[in-house]
């Protein structure tokens, strides 16, 4: 009977030691990947930055005449119903229409060093070929009453038909890691879609306190309304014969040999255990202190006895030396050390076994199908002040902040999963109802406008941003200073009907390295514009100009799961405008 339990013990010995601990170092060093897995996802928001012209999500080419020149806050025209409402007195009494529309085209690249990517650059286009605004303006006497409707955010859709890092990196970590049981390569099918209109609609009221200084008061509601969509979906490893499996069913499968790994682990726990208690049959007759060759010379144990149980402990790593050299007691507490170690990897094999088949379910197919809506008001108040015979015009607006959250409106099932809750359901990125806020800041302009000659008027403009006193997730450790923006134009009276212009704006975006993301991403830009007006008659103008936003580039280092990789970030963007005035002034 303990020849037949000894020779059990040496067979399970050998197999744990050809088989389960090849598995269990192959499988240990995936532990930490598979939570890579959940938190890489988790950070993946999909909040893309839409904002054109402006601050971090305001838009600030709301009409024509801005888009040839690039800077309006001192304006006195029409346009003044958004850029410098307490200008409006000093247009002749009358009811004035403008409507203008931009047509703007973006490109996002992302260049990524991660060295496991099949690819290195990732392409996004943002197109908004239609971007209205339409202002209305009533003027009699000393007030003035105004109406606009402009896209205040947003205003296109951004779209990656090949994905985005953050969101490939976890496939290719994960096919990398895989390596020593035969993955070599990957491939995956990902999209992404944003879009995303902040809608404004503003009415105020303008009173000329005398002829040179001018107060507005008024109040835009702001309509909210974004919309995500996108999969994920055949996810397939590599392998070293060139063909291709789904990551589910390999994982699934290493997951299931995990498990029969664990069951096998186990029962040689309980065998190792089984070698140390027959072990205590000659170690509690007091034969604990001699050793094997001394137990079988005294007859104690036979030399059969002696070769299992050595070569049990041969299997354990132990060389033939230290055998020889171990008493009976010390080979009992070998075996229990031994069995020790089996249930602690059987526990581990376990753990992994789990983590693998859920790893599995986040590595199918997903697909995004979300709305987020939401609305908000903001207060808006300013001021004209008019020099030297109305040849120096200055104007200064202030935009209080516009507290906005934002809901989910999620299609079942569409939410996209990063994780799975104790009882197997699934955590959604989005789920249905949840809120995010959305805050839109605070902002100052303040601009000048002068009329050097009867030819040239030169135009300057300010803005900032209180980024820093919105509500957003994480604002004090991402954004280190207030958005800001400084422009300059000039306008060329050719004619008394016919105008050019150009100007020039430089944005510094306030955000640090840890606010940059593949989808939202703020970059310091130089703007040039060019343009003209021409007056079709006395009641009608035409507007038309075109800018080209430079942005300056920044590369960023990332480390993913201990592989440290430097991401780009890079932009361009290009627009025309064409816009048409009307006016019936006495």
């Amino acid at each position: 009977m303990m020849l037949i339990i000894c020779t059990s013990i040496l067979i399970t010995i050998y197999f744990l030691c050809s088989y389960i601990k090849f598995l269990y170092l192959c499988l240990l060093t995936k532990i930490h990947t598979m939570k890579k897995i959940t938190i890489s996802l988790l950070s993946l928001m999909l909040m893309a930055n839409f904002a054109f012209a402006g601050g971090l999500v305001t838009n600030t080419n709301q009409s024509a005449a801005w888009a040839r020149m690039l800077v309006r806050d001192a304006s006195t025209s029409i346009d003044a119903v958004y850029y410098n409402p307490a200008g409006l007195v000093k247009l002749q009494d009358g009811f004035y229409l403008s409507l203008s529309n931009q047509s703007i085209f973006q490109t996002r690249t992302l260049t990524n060093t991660f060295p496991y990517l099949n690819h290195d650059e990732f392409t996004g286009t943002t197109n908004a070929p239609i971007f209205p605004s339409f202002y209305a303006a009533y003027k009699t006497g000393k007030w003035a009453f105004s109406f606009a409707f402009n896209p205040i955010g947003g205003g296109g859709s951004a779209e990656f038909a090949k994905g985005i890092p953050m969101v490939e990196m976890p496939v290719a970590n994960l096919a990398h890691s895989f390596a020593s049981m035969g993955v070599t390569g990957y491939s995956t099918d990902i999209y992404m879609k944003g879009q995303s209109i902040y809608y404004g609609l503003q009415l105020g009221a303008s009173y000329a306190i005398n002829d040179n200084i001018s107060l507005f008061a008024g109040v835009r509601f702001v309509d909210a309304n974004n919309s995500y969509v996108g999969h994920i979906k055949d996810n397939q490893f590599r392998l070293q014969d060139g063909s291709y499996v789904p990551v589910p069913d390999f994982m699934n499968n290493v997951g299931q040999q995990a498990q029969a790994g664990s069951e096998q682990a186990a029962t040689g726990a309980s065998l190792a255990t089984g070698g140390g208690d027959a072990l205590g049959n000659w170690t509690s007759q007091g034969a604990g202190g001699y050793t094997f060759d001394q137990a079988v010379a005294g007859g104690v144990m036979t030399p059969e006895q002696q070769a299992q149980f050595e070569g049990g402990l041969l299997q354990f790593g132990y060389t033939q030396e230290q055998i020889d050299a171990m008493t009976l007691d010390q080979a009992q507490q070998t075996y229990y050390a031994t069995a020790t170690s089996l249930t602690t990897m059987s526990e581990n094999l376990h753990n992994q076994s789990l983590q693998l088949f859920a790893g599995a379910k986040l590595m199918g197919d997903q697909e995004l199908d979300v709305t987020q809506k939401g609305y908000g008001f903001t207060p808006i108040i300013g001021a004209n002040i008019s020099l030297m015979d109305d040849n120096l015009n200055i104007g200064i607006k202030y935009e209080f902040k516009t507290n906005l959250t934002l809901t989910n409106t999620t299609a079942k099932g569409k939410g996209f999963v990063i994780g799975l809750n104790p009882d197997g359901t699934p955590i959604e990125m989005f789920p249905d109802g949840a809120e995010t806020n959305a805050d839109m800041p605070a902002m100052l302009s303040v601009g000048a406008k002068i009329n050097l000659s009867k030819v040239v008027t030169l135009h300057g403009g300010f803005h900032t941003y209180w980024d820093r006193k919105t509500g957003w997730a994480d604002v004090d450790t991402k954004i280190d200073n207030n958005f800001q923006e400084y422009a300059l134009g000039a306008e060329f009276h050719i004619t008394d009907r016919f105008l050019l212009s150009a100007g020039m704006l430089y944005a510094a975006t306030g955000v640090n390295p840890s606010y940059q993301g593949d989808l939202t991403y703020s970059l310091t830009t130089n703007t040039g514009a060019v343009g003209g007006a021409y007056k079709l008659g006395d009641r009608f103008t035409l507007q038309f100009g075109g800018y080209l936003v430079h942005y300056q580039s920044q590369t960023i280092q990332g480390n993913y799961d201990g592989t440290t990789y430097m991401q780009t970030y890079e932009k361009d963007l290009w627009a025309f405008s064409l816009g048409l005035d009307f006016n019936i002034a006495k």
